[in-house]
């Protein structure tokens, strides 16, 4: 299974955050793209020790590896 180094989606937020986000862009000097980006990013970083054990209870759980765990659920998400 092949993935795009980089992925695009969408993401709907309430008026309220969006227009923060526009502030928050525009005090950064960048972009809401960039800086959506950017904070996604930082939050997996800071959760990816968490991720991991979540998904390892869950695999043990089923009965498979965490390998077989994440492969069927990407596989999933991206025949949607």
């Amino acid at each position: 299974m092949a993935f795009p180094e980089m992925a695009r989606f969408s993401v709907s937020l309430p008026d309220w955050y969006y227009r923060k986000l526009l502030l928050w862009a525009k005090l950064k000097g960048t972009n809401r793209a960039t800086l959506s980006s950017n904070i996604i990013q930082s939050r997996i970083e800071a959760n990816w020790n968490e991720i991991e054990r979540e998904l390892e209870a869950i695999a043990k759980y089923q009965g498979k590896t965490l390998d077989e765990l994440t492969t069927e659920w990407l596989s999933d998400d991206l025949s949607e």
